[in-house]
């Protein structure tokens, strides 16, 4: 269909209109630290900046500079209906232009701390945040822009250090708020980052526990599903094994041992055989003196 692009884009916009100005054909695969791709006009005012309503929540983004899939308001409506809770903190390394986050705060009165690594879309998010009439400031709807691993540390240190290079191991003095939940939806590379809870604090935290939602590409293979394989990414993740020939299959029963509950759920195809899976598990104390080097109950 591709000799036909500028005829599907002129009829699309014909039957599309006021609401559309401008028609794309998407090219290439979502690439660079950004995650975005390039594009093509077909049809219409060159001009890519966007308003998008999604369950009566306004963003407003330029769709060149941020990454976004239309795709996933399913995956954010579930996570507001089954995961979330009102008045909740909910922090997100990953948040782009913060559609979960905007819903989370508007429909739930969530309190936000977030992060990404494109200035655009912090940038983006904050605004899109305002326009909504949410109260953007530190300690209602926190967005930085910045290092993912930094900021995930940075959840777990006191107040009084969270702008410091050098993560505390004093938890008497912290002072700080570990998050309800913790979103990691960078499917490329999301459970590289998980290391970085090894600098919560491991005393009597949160009951229950932080709940970390780890989105991941992941293809089964013949001894294990999708799910299962997303599951053993994650515990490789919070605790890779050293020394080994053959890596060990099958870690959610570990995982539980030490109180994670894990649960995977398949959110989107991604190609054939590769699918979007999301672990989330409970960030236990158990779990995290183990990732600190304490192995003994």
């Amino acid at each position: 269909h591709v000799q036909y692009g500028k005829l599907i884009g002129s009829i699309l916009l014909d039957r599309l209109q006021p609401t559309t100005k401008t028609v794309v054909n998407k090219l290439g695969e979502v690439g660079g630290p950004f995650r975005t791709y390039q594009m093509e006009l077909l049809a219409g005012e060159d001009n890519y900046f966007v308003h998008v309503v999604e369950h009566g929540v306004s963003l407003y983004f330029d769709l060149r500079k941020v990454y976004w899939c239309t795709r996933l308001e399913g995956e954010r409506t579930y996570m507001l209906k089954n995961e979330f809770q009102p008045n909740q903190i909910i922090a997100d390394a990953f948040c782009g232009c913060g559609a979960q986050l905007i819903r989370a705060a508007s429909q739930k009165g969530c309190r936000i701390v977030a992060n990404d690594l494109n200035p655009d879309a912090v940038e983006y998010c904050k605004e899109s945040a305002r326009k909504n009439g949410i109260d953007v400031s530190p300690g209602n709807f926190d967005v930085q822009c910045g290092d993912a691993r930094e900021f995930i540390m940075n959840l777990g240190m006191p107040m009084s250090e969270s702008s410091s290079s050098t993560p505390s191991s004093d938890t008497a003095t912290n002072i700080s708020k570990l998050p309800h939940h913790l979103l990691l939806n960078f499917p490329l590379d999301s459970p590289l980052f998980l290391n970085a809870l090894r600098w919560w604090p491991s005393g009597e935290i949160m009951d229950p526990p932080p709940r970390i939602h780890v989105y991941t590409f992941a293809r089964g293979d013949d001894e294990r599903t999708e799910a299962e394989v997303a599951i053993d990414m994650v515990a490789d993740g919070l605790l890779p094994e050293g020394g080994y020939s053959i890596a060990s299959k099958f870690r959610g029963d570990y995982l539980n041992e030490l109180g994670c509950n894990v649960e995977a759920r398949e959110i989107r195809d991604a190609a054939p055989g590769k699918l979007v899976i999301c672990v989330s598990f409970s960030a236990s104390r158990t779990l995290l003196r183990r990732m600190q080097g304490d192995f003994f109950d």
